[in-house]
């Protein structure tokens, strides 16, 4: 065997011994939040299908001309008409000038943030960003400079800072193991002191935040004029129950984006099929109050009936509901028991959380009824006094 392999083994040996081990199982979701897993049908409570679209009648109904095929960029002949539909209509809900359209929100990032920044320019990054925003960037080569948790006096103070080149902050807007908003409108207001831009990744706000499920610009009442410091970033991988991503943005920056973003130029489209259902889950995201109010009700729910229980349920009014453990094992065997229970809710370990901060991650369904809230929190009261 080659030191390499042997390297490798050694790396898995050593994760499962800390309790680190993860590993795939065969999954498809089902109606009314559930989950088949590896056979056994569960009450899913670690998906992120916050509206409950991913499993509604109408996307079995898509457009006759929207053909599963995909074979080429959008710049060479994969930009359907479907496509430039969607990139329009998501331009004019989500209040910007133009759109474009990624495969995932990785990808987006990993292209639109090293088009925006590079070697000589400074990042200035939240440090509870998502997985995502730290590999973009690192990638672009830009001077990276990471500050606490929203705060924005830290963040003015490094702003201030003499610097060469451009500035670029970048945030989640609704930050996913914590369920913490981002102070939008005073990140735009330290951007427009500095000069800088703001690039927002708003994968776990688009549908849920603001009145119309329009995310974080809508929440934070964000004029045109703020806008024009924003790059948006939605993905279609949470509350609309899909896949795929937009970056929203000014005409120019779209332009440039289209010119210069590689893992745009460089990749395959999204099949026409696709943008059939997107259009058809934007359709549906518009006429969605009942879900997000019945979505509030659940969270509502959660918060009264977990406040009692052993551990810290997170104070939170998202659907990202945290129940902080803090050590491996026995976030493990709360899941476990969990799981006796038929409810599927894994447990969070590092290195997705930092260490001495394991915790399940419970995320919330308009897909929920009430009598699944209950069960869940019962569950855990029943757990917590087996485990003391």
């Amino acid at each position: 065997m080659s030191a390499f392999l042997s390297h490798v083994d050694q790396q898995l040996a050593a994760l499962k011994a800390k309790k680190l081990w993860r590993q795939r199982a065969i999954s498809r979701p089902l109606p009314n939040a559930l989950i088949e897993r590896n056979g056994q049908v569960l009450l899913n409570f670690a998906g992120n299908d916050y509206l409950g679209l991913s499993q509604h009648p109408s996307l079995q109904k898509l457009e006759p001309q929207s053909v599963a095929g995909a074979t080429a960029s959008p710049l060479i002949c994969g930009h359907h008409p479907l496509a430039h539909a969607l990139e329009q209509e998501l331009a004019q809900w989500s209040g910007f000038e133009e759109s474009r359209l990624f495969v995932s929100g990785y990808q987006a990032s990993l292209g639109v943030i090293p088009a925006l920044v590079g070697p000589g320019d400074t990042i200035l990054c939240d440090r509870l960003n998502h997985a995502s925003l730290i590999d973009a960037s690192r990638l672009s080569g830009a001077r990276l400079r990471v500050y606490p948790h929203r705060d924005m006096e830290r963040l003015d103070d490094l702003l201030s800072r003499p610097s060469t080149g451009f500035k670029l902050v970048i945030s989640d807007s609704l930050f996913s193991m914590d369920g913490t908003l981002a102070p939008v409108d005073q990140l735009l207001d330290l951007c427009e002191r500095h000069d800088a831009l703001l690039y927002l990744d708003d994968a776990h706000g688009l549908g849920v935040l603001g009145e119309n499920g329009r995310g974080a610009p809508e929440c934070f009442l964000l004029s045109p004029a703020k806008r024009q410091r924003l790059v948006y970033l939605g993905t279609f991988g949470k509350a609309a129950g899909q896949g795929g991503a937009f970056v929203a943005c000014s005409h120019a920056l779209a332009d440039w984006f289209t010119q210069s973003a590689r893992s745009y130029v460089y990749s395959t489209g999204l099949a026409p099929a696709h943008c059939a259902a997107l259009r058809t889950c934007l359709h549906l995201i518009k006429q969605a109050q009942p879900q997000r109010s019945l979505l509030n009700e659940h969270i509502q729910t959660l918060q009264t009936l977990g406040q009692d229980l052993p551990w810290g349920l997170v104070p939170s009014d998202t659907p990202i509901q945290n129940l902080l453990i803090g050590e491996i094992e026995p976030t493990l065997r709360l899941s476990e028991l969990l799981l006796e229970q038929g409810i599927w809710a894994p447990a969070i370990r590092p290195p997705t959380v930092p260490r001495h901060q394991a915790r399940l991650r419970l995320s919330l369904s308009a897909a929920h009824k009430r009598q699944d809230i209950e069960k869940l929190a019962q569950a855990l009261h029943e757990a917590g006094h087996s485990l003391r």
